[in-house]
């Protein structure tokens, strides 16, 4: 959102039910709706100015946990109305067709708390990053897609952008009756200007990098701004190998080598480096600021 002017700033930090009441508001206002059911956004990355988390840091935990009830809570609500025939109300409010019940994410919801360390923010606004997989469309030939909605909000205001994105070398989707799979496919530990991580990748492709209200990633970590809000992208394929590329500006490297860069140009990076096959136990080095130690995990 950077061609985004900044809304006029807010009088005080926002509390939990305003962060409440923002995210809310992000999931009524992105379903996508389908004949038998409606989809919800089951992402949330929820960003404040950093003198604004500062405020809320000590209950970060219980904030993202009630919230985490709360959209259940909504989502059982709705349907409720649904099955008492208010459709018509419900449709008059959220301003669409009726719509059918709203499913709530198989991996529950994910919401995440942090501080806006790309100065995107003025005090008392909240920055929210939502993300949706959506069913594939013919346009994409067949490939599901994501789609990304960046909204910054405070006093009446509201301001959004949207993307949708195809999702590159999607694996196929497992049978419906499978249930999602949680399981661990490797650890990411590193050590940033917060302190030491462990990040345990329980799906198929993740984003690393600083993160922002412009840019969703699955691993945020805090440090100098020559690591790129989006650094590098890690995929495992079906037959269990993992595969690494660089979107940054600066650079990533593997065991000490440079990876293939990623195009870039005056305004940013336009298109990924080619993808290259990552070892079991690997040296992830991003811009020669930080170090991410990779390491595969076995399945049985």
């Amino acid at each position: 959102m950077a061609s985004t002017a900044k809304p006029a700033r807010a009088e005080r930090a926002p509390d939990g039910r305003q962060i409440w009441r923002a995210v809310r508001d992000e999931l009524l206002l992105n379903l996508y709706p389908l004949p038998f059911s409606t989809l919800a956004p089951g992402v949330y990355h929820v960003y404040l100015h950093p003198d604004d988390f500062t405020v809320i840091e000590s209950v970060c935990e219980q904030v993202v946990a009630q919230i985490g009830r709360a959209l259940t809570g909504e989502v059982e609500r709705i349907n409720r109305d649904l099955e008492r025939s208010t459709r018509r109300l419900l449709s008059r409010v959220l301003k669409r067709e009726a719509l059918a019940p709203i499913e709530t994410p198989a991996s529950g919801w994910q919401v995440h708390l942090c501080a806006d360390r790309n100065g995107e923010l003025a005090r008392g606004f909240i920055g929210i990053v939502s993300t949706l997989s959506v069913p594939a469309r013919a346009e994409y030939g067949g490939t599901p897609t994501t789609r990304i909605v960046k909204s910054i909000v405070g006093g009446s205001e509201r301001t959004t952008t949207t993307t949708t994105e195809v999702r590159q070398n999607a694996a196929p989707a497992p049978p419906a009756s499978s249930g999602p799979d949680s399981r661990e496919r490797a650890r990411l530990t590193y050590k940033d200007d917060q302190g030491s991580h462990i990040f345990s990748m329980r799906k198929d492709a993740l984003a690393v990098g600083r993160g922002g209200s412009s840019a969703w990633v699955d691993v945020q970590v805090i440090t100098g701004s020559k690591v790129s809000r989006e650094h590098f992208r890690l995929r495992r394929d079906p037959a269990g190998r993992f595969f690494i590329q660089d979107v940054s500006q600066w650079g990533t490297t593997v065991n000490g080598e440079t990876l293939p860069p990623a195009v870039k140009t005056a305004d940013g990076v336009i298109e990924p480096g080619p993808e290259r096959e990552l070892p079991a136990s690997a040296r992830i080095g991003m811009a020669d600021v930080l170090t991410i130690q990779f390491e595969a995990v076995a399945r049985q």
